[in-house]
């Protein structure tokens, strides 16, 4: 939830770079539906999808090999729609989008 904060938090700083952040989640609905709530508390405005079947997690290869949940991965995707980066963290969520910012602001 945290890292999700992180990047709502930080949008202002993704638009001026030109990305788009999209939170997407394989978790139950009533979970998700929790965490809608606490964003429009905090009047953060991030768009939340829901992958409840993972098919969009596979094509990224977020199973794990026990098939316990999602891996915390954040990915940039440009607009072609291919990865030109991720960043894998379990730990420290803030890693997340602060690594999104670094990136995006990196020299191609």
């Amino acid at each position: 939830m945290a890292e999700n904060v992180g990047f709502g938090k930080s949008q202002r700083r993704m638009a001026d770079r030109n990305a788009v952040v999209v939170a997407i989640s394989s978790a139950e609905e009533r979970k998700l539906r929790r965490l809608a709530t606490y964003f429009r508390f905090l009047r953060i405005d991030l768009p939340l999808a829901h992958d409840a079947d993972s098919r969009l997690g596979a094509l990224y290869d977020l199973g794990r090999d026990a098939g316990v949940g999602n891996l915390r991965v954040t990915y940039v995707i440009d607009e072609d729609g291919l990865v030109t980066d991720f960043h894998h963290n379990e730990l420290s969520v803030s890693s997340h989008w602060r690594w999104a910012l670094r990136t995006l602001s990196a020299p191609r």
